[in-house]
């Protein structure tokens, strides 16, 4: 299936503008990442308070969710629940704001809850897990640069990776600036991203190899724009295809989906964007500039 056909669009034409663009947003949402500091983490990073609950009845999750609001406690808190009988909930809460919550709980609820559990998520124990989530991006991204390597050549393998850089920090820019916390949903959601853009990318690069083979041509910009519009329609119809999973996800997975749904749709987008305007157009400049045939 074939949702366009035949087109001739320069792509690579206007990468320098895309460069602009995309450096744009990340420097603007790294000043503001700075600025707001540990702000921009939730309660998995920056440690909080930790609460188990469980009401005598069914208990709207939104109604619950109101009522945490009227604290007005500074800070984000999510609220999970456990279960499909509307009874039990996960609170995370920013440090030392649980008893303040428990109060407006009482307040609202009476006693048709007990706590059955309550808990303090410690900063040292956050900071292991923001290092440990570091850790394991940063080996994954090693091993996708060995496999392109291994599979074109070390430029498209550059190239690829840092279009996966590039998705990462718009992602999280436009979260910074969008006024959404980092959390491990978040993590899980730009590892997913990850994976779907070096797959967009990997389809693309497929598409150079084989015509670089066939016509042993050297005008190279020519041969990329022409391979990135006969994957154009595919690239269009995977896209749509994820995002209608996302948006049905966040309109009705529930506050607890919403970010990491936000993330998907945000990283899905900017995934095949980096996959025509950045990948492909980083080995085109590396290539003029120094002035070498691709060897594939």
């Amino acid at each position: 299936m074939e949702l366009i056909k035949n087109t001739n669009f320069d792509f690579l034409g206007k990468r320098k503008f895309f460069y602009v663009f995309s450096i744009s947003i990340i420097i603007i949402g790294l000043i503001f990442m700075t600025i707001k500091g540990e702000k921009n983490f939730g309660v998995d990073f920056v440690g909080g308070d930790l609460l188990n609950i469980e009401f005598n009845q069914k208990t709207d999750i939104v109604n619950l969710r109101n009522t945490i609001g009227e604290t007005k406690i500074k800070g984000s808190f999510t609220v999970q629940e456990l279960g499909t009988e509307s009874k039990k909930f996960i609170i995370r809460l920013p440090q030392n704001t649980s008893n303040i919550v428990l109060k407006k709980l009482e307040e609202k609820f009476g006693n048709n809850f007990i706590v059955k559990g309550k808990s303090i998520i410690s900063p040292s124990m956050s900071i292991s897990l923001r290092k440990k989530s570091i850790k394991a991006f940063l080996i994954g991204l090693i091993g996708i640069l060995i496999y392109l390597t291994i599979r074109f050549e070390f430029k498209f393998a550059v190239g690829a990776t840092v279009a996966i850089f590039h998705d990462i920090l718009i992602v999280i820019s436009i979260l910074v600036l969008s006024g959404k916390q980092i959390d491990g949903l978040v993590i899980a959601s730009l590892l997913t991203i990850a994976g779907y853009s070096v797959n967009d990318t990997v389809v693309i690069f497929d598409r150079i190899r084989e015509n670089l083979r066939k016509t042993r041509s050297t005008d190279y910009i020519s041969i990329f724009n022409k391979s990135i519009n006969e994957t154009l329609s595919r690239t269009i119809l995977t896209v749509l295809t994820t995002i209608f999973v996302v948006l049905s996800i966040f309109f009705f997975g529930g506050e607890t989906l919403h970010t990491f749904s936000f993330c998907l749709l945000i990283g899905f987008i900017f995934g095949t964007y980096s996959s025509i305007f950045i990948a492909s157009a980083i080995v085109i400049d590396w290539v003029k500039k120094s002035s070498s045939r691709i060897k594939l």
